[in-house]
């Protein structure tokens, strides 16, 4: 926060904040410069990145194909072309919090773009947690918000039924506590866009983000009443059941709904695209 610094009769300095009003200004300037300068950047929030970001799963896992869709209901799909993503701070994140992340973000971009390095292709917001929202694209018309999804950005840590679970799904042997976890908290859905492929395609925007991240699989549970439908659903899109994380995942007994896993992937040039 900039200073003026002013001298006593006594000679001794003492450094005094500035007014509020001129730190409000300062801020709006910086603001105002860096959304200028870097116009065509994402407005995804800063600042928590791995050290060693990676591209894809570090296991080998054949992913089973998407479920076949009649001319009809594909017709009627969005796709990432229709679609804007923006990466927000958690909901309950204060009005001055956001401000302060989205000003240090494009800080950060201004600095990063001026000396010439290279950002990750996802900035995510401090504290572990991260709200995903979707906007459809319409020529002619405003952006409209459709679709809202909370997830965690940090690597959780691991542990024997977590082991054991990739184990007996994946037949694969990990080092001992070695593999991490990524969560994904609430998926929802405007219902007029619902059966149009956008939490499909948010599945695969949380899937890069957590692969940036450096998490090696995506776990949620899945609440559908006891209906089977959603639980289908996510295994249609390469998630499947994991009844040793039930107790961890917090939900003992299917009481909240069916732990779920499924390994990260991303696509090569998927952030480019």
């Amino acid at each position: 926060i900039p200073l003026q610094y002013s001298t006593k009769s006594n000679g001794a300095s003492s450094a005094t904040m500035l007014s509020k009003t001129s730190l409000l200004l300062s801020l709006a300037f910086y603001w105002c410069t860096c959304s200028s300068l870097l116009p065509d950047l994402p407005t995804a929030c800063a600042f928590v990145a791995p050290s060693q970001p990676q591209s894809r799963s570090r296991f080998a896992i054949t992913q089973r194909a998407s479920i076949g869709k009649g001319a009809d209901e594909a017709s009627n799909e969005l796709t990432h072309s229709d679609i804007e993503w923006r990466l927000r701070p958690p909901e309950g994140t204060s009005r001055l919090d956001r401000l302060k992340i989205k000003l240090g973000a494009n800080i950060l971009r201004l600095d990063n773009k001026l000396k010439g390095g290279d950002l990750p292709p996802v900035l995510c917001p401090k504290g572990g947690r991260a709200l995903l929202e979707a906007y459809h694209k319409e020529p002619g018309k405003r952006k409209k918000k459709i679709a809202r999804f909370g997830f965690t950005t940090l690597r959780g840590p691991s542990s024997p039924e977590i082991d054991t679970t990739i184990t007996e799904i994946y037949k694969i042997n990990p080092p001992p506590l070695s593999a991490t976890i990524a969560a994904i908290i609430y998926m929802f859905v405007e219902p007029e866009y619902r059966s149009r492929n956008v939490g499909g395609l948010a599945l695969e925007v949380i899937s890069a983000i957590h692969s940036v991240q450096a998490v090696d699989f995506t776990v949620l549970v899945a609440d559908d009443n006891g209906s089977g439908g959603l639980v289908r659903w996510y295994e249609e899109r390469g998630f499947q059941k994991a009844p040793l994380m039930q107790n961890i995942l917090g939900s003992p007994d299917k009481q909240f709904g069916v732990a779920m896993i499924a390994p990260v992937q991303i696509r090569e040039g998927f952030f480019d695209q």
